[in-house]
């Protein structure tokens, strides 16, 4: 297992958004970087499975937000990626974006950055067995929101924890309905 406190994770896969900005001048797609940082949010629970069975059930579990994804290039990491995601208005109708992101405040202060600027994100979730045999399941989200009319530098987002419990509870969910 590839551990340490900052570890940048860079996917490429023949997934994606259907925007043009995660390819190449040449039509390849971008890699994916995500950063795993022990500085930002991460969402984490026990699963009562091994990891073998919980690794099955995530790639349905995560594109159920309609995110496309990808594992890792080394299968034994168990490591579940999606691309670079692009938010120029909302992801989700009726939900505000900060809703599931947190980017901090506008330069004017007055509204959530999620909410107003260019939000770009990634999800990864990680899987690691347990003394026990069961599995912990770790996700983060790591993006940045930029204000594209006075295009001031980005600023970094995170989880605020819903993506997060969304995918876990699908995960669970999906566990559920295969041993029953």
């Amino acid at each position: 297992m590839r551990t340490g406190p900052a570890v940048l994770f860079i996917v490429a896969c023949a997934c994606g958004p259907t925007k043009r900005f995660d390819q190449d001048l040449q039509g390849r797609e971008k890699p994916t970087a995500i950063w795993y940082r022990t500085d930002v949010s991460h969402v984490r629970q026990v699963i009562h499975a091994p990891v073998e069975v919980v690794w099955r059930v995530v790639p349905a579990s995560v594109e159920s937000l309609q995110f496309p994804g990808t594992p890792m290039a080394y299968p034994e990491d168990k490591i579940y990626v999606t691309p670079r995601l692009k938010i120029e208005h909302r992801l989700y109708p009726d939900e505000s974006n900060s809703l599931y992101l947190n980017c901090g405040i506008t330069n004017g202060g007055s509204q959530p950055a999620a909410d107003e600027y260019l939000v770009i994100f990634a999800l990864m979730t990680r899987l690691s067995p347990t003394p026990a045999g069961e599995t912990e399941v770790d996700i983060i989200v790591d993006g940045t929101a930029q204000d594209m009319k006075e295009r001031f530098l980005p600023v970094r987002c995170n989880g605020t924890g819903r993506f997060e419990e969304a995918i876990i509870a699908r995960i669970e969910a999906n566990l559920s309905a295969t041993t029953n």
